[in-house]
């Protein structure tokens, strides 16, 4: 069997190596071993197979965080299958739509999404039970204990190849009906070796993987690459995570590297008795991502667990899922700052004028041999994405000189107003400094005379006197960019299933609610 050069190879290596009964994955069941997880993947590769699931074949994976996960992961990159992660978060018309867009052929759904795969519709030919899950009317069902029992891949078996298509992942959505990024084999394997390297990842790592296994950043950051070499890697279960427990979880299991939400951390940093216990453990390394992170939460956790290296990094669903991190002995000299890239990866920028240059104000551009091959049958889209030899994040950044970049925000998010850029995260800095500010977002609003305008979004401590808001922008930034209202919320900002604050919904909310108070004056 050739099984070695693509993403399945990275477990057989470890398999076989002097430390392959050294446990590799630790769940609340028990850890298992390199070893182990390579003969259990083995065996679903072998069942699936003999459920007629064919090389190229779309698998849905619907299940929470745990050990079978890891098993159907490592079992269709031996297959030569395609995984299609479905979101556990996402309701029935969501999934839905993943499972049409995607064309799944086969889907394995354990009992956390059981119930909201049964209000689907979508008919597989196959559906894998995992645990205690009603049988979906229409599709051959299987149970997960019976795919795993006696079945085997024959000897002549040929694995895919580095170019093949693995893994679908499907982003958040925030513009419309999320849309799939198609990764190879060879670019999983190029975003490990990355981080192997660029994060100094050695098999003394032992990482706790708080995001959901459906996401990019579940398997890609870091686990694969500690599967790689021999590191460790304990799997929280899905939902329900309080820091308190975070906190328990990383003292018991030893933990020396994760990686949080800014949410998590917003939460964290008003625990000192959790920061001290953090700051006495086995932790030395927390890196935070997923959205653009207020300078003030990353400076308030740095200072509250001293010995405790607190990074702020960059990635996105079409990779790499690091594309930059910024360590900790940079942080004085480059606060704010999403950090250098990591290696194999050039970014640069385009500019208004359509240029791409390597330092300046413009839309991230990103090349790496860990990148997407294309939106899955979004051919115009994908065309877009990757012109000019670039993938074009949309994302608005500062690159400076030396290399490191500064979110600045998304294209779409800018606001012109008078013909002049308000870039909406330079503003929501300055307010996330404010005492008393839990949450905010800056978004532009139509004006008549202007075109648009920013209206700042707080989420605040009760009371709050929004005048403090307006003084400090007043001595901190241009007056055209400072916000022309300030609309305070009792509820959270809305975010989507992975967490990220949907602004599209916001801007109308805004709209209305200043339009509802001109026509009262």
């Amino acid at each position: 069997m050739d099984l070695v050069c693509n993403t399945f190879g990275i477990l057989d290596r470890s398999a076989q190596a002097d430390y392959a009964d050294r446990p590799a994955y630790g769940f609340p069941d028990g850890s298992v071993t390199f070893r182990e997880m390579r003969d259990r993947a083995l065996d679903v590769a072998g069942g699936l197979a003999a459920q007629g699931v064919r090389p190229g074949d779309k698998v849905a994976v619907m299940m929470g965080n745990r050990r079978e996960w890891f098993e159907v992961f490592f079992g269709l990159a031996a297959l030569g299958a395609v995984c299609v992660p479905v979101n556990v978060l996402l309701a029935g018309p969501e999934i839905a739509h993943v499972c049409r867009d995607s064309g799944a052929q086969h889907l394995i759904v354990d009992d956390i999404a059981g119930r909201a795969a049964a209000q689907v519709g979508h008919r597989f030919d196959t559906v894998i039970t995992v645990g205690d899950v009603e049988p979906l009317q229409g599709s051959r069902t299987c149970r997960y204990e019976d795919l795993t029992h006696g079945h085997h891949l024959p000897e002549s078996h040929v694995g895919p190849a580095l170019d093949d298509p693995f893994i679908l992942y499907y982003g958040s959505g925030t513009t419309g009906l999320p849309k799939a990024a198609v990764h190879t084999h060879n670019g999983v394997m190029w975003n490990a070796a990355s981080q192997i390297i660029g994060l100094s990842l050695t098999s003394d790592v032992r990482y706790d993987v708080v995001p959901s296994l459906s996401w990019a950043a579940g398997f890609h950051n870091l686990t694969l690459s500690l599967t790689w070499i021999g590191g460790y890697s304990q799997v929280r279960p899905s939902g329900g995570l309080t820091v308190d427990a975070l906190v328990d979880g990383i003292e018991r299991d030893r933990t020396t590297h994760i990686m949080l939400v800014p949410s998590l951390l917003r939460t964290l940093v008003t625990r000192p008795d959790l920061t001290k216990r953090l700051s006495e453990s086995s932790l030395k390394w927390i890196v935070t991502g997923a959205e653009p992170v207020p300078r003030e939460v990353v400076e308030s956790v740095a200072a509250a667990m001293p010995g405790v290296d607190v990074c702020q990094g960059y990635g996105l669903s079409e990779f790499p899922s690091v594309v930059t991190v910024l360590q900790t002995n940079e942080t004085k000299d480059h606060a704010g700052s999403a950090g250098r890239t990591l290696p194999f990866t050039t970014i640069a920028v385009r500019q208004g004028d359509g240029e791409i240059r390597p330092t300046g104000r413009g839309e991230l551009l990103i090349r790496s041999p860990a990148t997407m091959v294309g939106y899955y049958e979004r051919p115009e889209q994908s065309a877009v994405a990757l012109r000019d030899g670039w993938l074009n994040t949309g994302d608005l950044v500062d690159i400076d000189d030396a290399g490191f970049m500064t979110i600045v925000g998304r294209t779409k998010d800018l606001i012109i107003s008078g013909g002049l850029n308000v870039y909406p995260k330079e503003v929501e800095d300055v307010i996330a400094r404010v005492p008393g500010v839990r949450e905010v977002a800056v978004v532009g609003v139509p004006h008549p005379r202007f075109g648009e305008s920013p209206v700042a979004i707080v989420v605040c401590d009760q009371p709050f006197d929004t005048s403090v808001i307006e003084k400090v922008c007043a001595e901190q930034m241009a007056s055209y960019k400072r916000p022309k209202k300030i609309l305070v919320r009792s509820e959270p900002l809305p975010r989507n299933a992975n967490a990220k604050l949907l602004k599209r919904e916001l801007r109308p909310w805004a709209a209305d609610l200043l339009s509802a108070a001109d026509s009262m004056e």
